[in-house]
């Protein structure tokens, strides 16, 4: 359990928000999602190699991608090598998370670096402060199903973490998205939805988050959470795709660029 201080914000913060906006203090991000690599389905693979070559080739490169997780679709260490060594040829740097499909053991053994400030208790939560915009990690994989779990101690920590620095703009990634995902057959991904009601209550005395940013639902959903702007990117993975999709957009690379604060 991690201990936190007192969580109050300077009353500056959303001061501070306004500022980086109108002195173009931005972060271009690309995101990227749910290629669920398999040994299987080398097509997927393929689809991510396609997927990497199309965001290298961006007249505006990214300042940083994030994987938001599903790497692997059965959790095997060859599959990630793979995804690894195509990641590694980004221009950009990359960060990854886990999702419901990935092994977080099996995905730490091939990224961990010194690029992951990694908490104890095996999650893969984290923050990223080395650019304009601080990017933050949270773990929602649960150890019993593929919906979303947010425990006590990983509510914690994310309080932590967003308490560490009130002088930037915050963007959240994660894989299941703590909205009511309208339009398929079950919009709420969580074992419990009261996981997402102390989500809320925490993200509501941050007004420095300017985005949310989620995988998991395989098609593009959007939402928002405590008056934060969220959405859901559809999966790298072509032959995952769900909803209205023709097989030409199957073959088609997928990725979603974001500029921050928005």
């Amino acid at each position: 359990m991690v201990a936190c201080s007192s969580l109050k914000l300077k009353s500056t913060s959303t001061e501070r928000l306004a500022l980086a906006r109108s002195e173009k203090m931005t972060l271009h991000i690309v995101q990227v999602s749910d290629t669920h690599i398999s040994n299987d389905f080398p097509q997927r693979l393929l689809d991510l190699e396609k997927c990497i070559q199309a965001i290298n080739e961006l007249e505006k490169q990214p300042e940083v991608v994030i994987h938001t997780g599903d790497i692997s679709h059965d959790g095997l260490g060859e599959e990630y090598h793979s995804a690894r060594k195509a990641l590694d040829k980004l221009n950009a740097p990359y960060f990854v998370m886990a999702g419901n499909r990935d092994k977080r053991e099996t995905l730490l053994n091939e990224f961990s670096d010194d690029r992951y400030r990694l908490p104890p208790g095996g999650w893969v939560q984290y923050a990223v402060d080395t650019f304009s915009v601080r990017l933050i990690m949270l773990d929602t994989v649960s150890d019993q199903s593929n919906k979303g779990k947010l425990c006590d101690e990983r509510i914690e920590h994310l309080e932590a973490m967003l308490a560490a620095d009130s002088t930037k703009p915050i963007a959240l990634f994660l894989h299941h998205p703590p909205y009511e995902a309208v339009g398929i057959p079950d919009p709420y991904q969580y074992e419990q939805w009261s996981d997402v009601d102390k989500l809320k209550n925490v993200l509501a005395r941050f007004p420095n988050i300017c985005g949310m940013y989620c995988g998991h639902v395989h098609r593009p959903i959007d939402g928002s959470i405590a008056g934060i702007r969220a959405s859901a990117i559809t999966c790298s993975a072509g032959d995952l795709r769900k909803g209205d999709v023709t097989e030409e957009q199957r073959t088609q690379p997928v990725f979603k660029s974001i500029t921050l604060p928005e």
